[in-house]
């Protein structure tokens, strides 16, 4: 047992116990094991059907075009759909998921930020998206042994091979590089289907290679991917500047962190106005 506060860093004990309050500890291993995990019943089942509904009619509004959830066939391959934090007032709530943001925390730290919010949109046909590691844009090779950003994928609909499942590839996270041209095809032989149903949660480590297999039937595979990153990283998505008045009212002080209030940089002629996160991490 780790007792609280006795040697280390603070922190770490702290996220720990937070981790094993939650019943989270298999859960812990699997991430430094394979370099991802699943959390099966993440969301109830009302809420998984109503952010995969808010989604599909969030994605008709933009589109201008009818989607149908079980049937449709002219929605082909995969289309990202961003910045949906916004688009309606659940999705803050789900930002603020325990258990998944337990794990995200112990593996970016505490002041991480909400880098993106967004639906990767699947109808049949496509080709899929190949094996990659998030830790691009720039991050030089080798990687560094710390995760830099960590994604949370609920799946609102089932993952199975057909339907459109991630992939992954167990353990990659410890090779510290991207996939080659030869590794990144989806026919990769150490490459497995995620396959879950609706309500989980699929947490990884920015390092770990994933990609998706293409829709086989018709329909509509949605998810929600729920993306951070470290502070001191660009987020995809601009939040703090763009927050609607009233949107933290009452909110838990951490999801106005999440949301990049905190962060230390980006100042005009005013200069630095906010305190620098602290030094100390267990994973720095």
């Amino acid at each position: 047992m780790i007792v609280q506060g006795k040697g280390g860093d603070p922190e770490l004990h702290e996220v720990y116990e937070e981790i094993r309050a939650l019943g989270l500890i298999e859960h812990l291993a699997e991430l430094e094991a394979f370099g991802y995990t699943v959390i099966e019943n993440a969301l109830s089942p009302e809420l998984t059907v109503s952010l995969r509904d808010i989604i599909v009619r969030v994605v008709r509004e933009r589109s201008g075009r009818p989607l149908d959830l079980e049937h449709e066939t002219d929605y082909s391959g995969q289309q990202f759909q961003p910045y949906l934090l916004f688009a309606d007032p659940v999705f803050r709530h789900v930002v603020l998921n325990p258990r998944p943001l337990a794990l995200v925390t112990y593996l970016l730290g505490r002041h991480c930020v909400l880098s993106s919010l967004g639906c990767h949109l699947k109808g049949p046909g496509g080709y899929g998206l190949v094996l990659h590691s998030d830790q691009a844009n720039g991050v030089p090779q080798p990687f560094p042994a710390m995760s830099l950003v960590a994604n949370c994928n609920y799946a609102l609909t089932d993952y199975t091979m057909a339907a459109g499942a991630l992939a992954v590839v167990p353990g990659s996270h410890c090779r510290y590089r991207q996939p080659t041209r030869a590794e990144l095809r989806l026919d990769n032989p150490e490459a497995i289907a995620v396959e879950v149903p609706a309500g989980s949660a699929i947490v990884w480590h920015g390092a770990t290679w994933h990609g998706s297999y293409p829709r086989q039937i018709p329909g509509l595979r949605v998810n929600l991917s729920t993306y951070f990153c470290r502070p001191y990283l660009l987020p995809q998505e601009n939040y703090r500047d763009h927050l609607p008045e009233g949107y933290l009212d009452g909110a838990d002080p951490r999801l106005a962190r999440l949301l990049g209030t905190e962060l230390a940089y980006g100042w005009t002629d005013d200069g630095p106005t906010k305190p620098f996160a602290p030094q100390h991490s267990w994973h720095a």
